[in-house]
């Protein structure tokens, strides 16, 4: 179980884990560098009724160019599928390194669910569109050369990483990440960063739900924006980090390793006031706005999939998220 005013968890122990929800982002099966064993470790400690996949599950682009498939990618399916028989019920959000599933899209095998986002219902009642996060992404839209080719520098950087964390474990020092690291201290990150999360928060305004869940951009994240929940999942790649709720709808980033670099600096907290959306907090809104905002929901998810509300308590009118 989780203890109160923890957000951030290491799974490194035998203690099962039995959470209501899941959610995992960029696996990036196809490419050397997905974290597979972190992952079915995870998985493997873990209960819970509702997993979401968003995104990336499959790399696609990389599997066109170069085929690279190892055998343990073939036990993690087989352990998703596993899940879905024991009624978990799971959910595969399409990303843009897995195009290639949108012909599938609204279909459902077995207890597996196909869609491009989802609206899903918290056990206290509050709504969270859930969502990859390409959409948001100005390359995706723009110049899809372009962010393929980033997406090839970025394996680059992974690679040397590789080699740079052996010759880091002969000194005795442990993993460090040099993505993580640059994505950090480059300005034009930070800003690429902030914009992708303002975006994400006016989708989540615009179908009038309490938060944003995405990954894409593989940094892992639990903070307010405004009014609006913010929540990255992280990837499988480097972070091995998940979200999880629990039965009282409290949703939490549990990281499956240690990894100071991702450490560094981080952590849920309110958005920096600094930059003009201190107005925007939860404090500022009236009690008539919030029954306004939800009697406007149902028209807003009208065309989503919609998981979780057939168990969900009403969210109370006046209560803050709770992290």
């Amino acid at each position: 179980m989780l203890r109160d005013g923890q957000s951030h968890l290491d799974l490194n122990s035998n203690e099962a884990l039995v959470c209501r929800s899941v959610w995992i982002s960029d696996i990036h099966l196809g490419t050397k560098h997905a974290r597979v064993a972190e992952l079915l470790g995870f998985l493997r400690g873990v209960d819970c009724k509702y997993l979401y996949i968003v995104g990336d599950f499959i790399d696609g682009w990389e599997l066109k160019f170069r085929w690279f498939w190892r055998d343990d990618y073939n036990v993690l399916i087989q352990k998703l599928l596993r899940k879905s028989r024991r009624q978990t019920q799971i959910i595969y959000i399409s990303g843009n390194h897995d195009e290639f599933v949108e012909q599938f899209m609204g279909m459902g095998f077995g207890n597996v669910t196909m869609a491009r986002q989802a609206i899903h219902t918290a056990a206290d009642g509050k709504k969270y569109l859930v969502i990859h996060g390409h959409q948001a992404d100005g390359l995706t839209h723009f110049n899809h050369l372009l962010e393929k080719l980033g997406s090839h520098l970025y394996n680059w950087i992974l690679d040397f990483n590789l080699y740079l964390n052996r010759l880091r474990r002969v000194f005795g020092f442990g993993h460090w990440s040099l993505a993580a690291y640059l994505k950090s201290k480059a300005k034009s990150a930070v800003k690429y960063v902030t914009e992708y999360e303002d975006t994400l928060v006016s989708m989540a305004r615009h179908h009038q739900a309490d938060g944003v869940i995405c990954g894409h951009i593989h940094r892992a994240e639990v903070k307010m924006i405004g009014e609006v929940q913010y929540l990255n999942c992280g990837d499988w790649v480097e972070s091995c980090t998940a979200l999880i709720e629990d039965f009282d709808g409290k949703i939490k980033l549990i990281q499956f390793h240690e990894n100071d670099v991702l450490r560094a600096g981080r952590g849920p907290g309110p958005h920096d006031p600094g930059d003009g959306r201190e107005g925007d907090g939860r404090g500022g809104g009236t009690s008539d706005r919030r029954r306004h905002a939800r009697d406007e929901r149902a028209t807003a998810d009208a065309g989503l999939l919609r998981i979780g509300d057939e168990d969900a308590r009403p969210a109370a009118a006046d209560a803050g998220v709770q992290i």
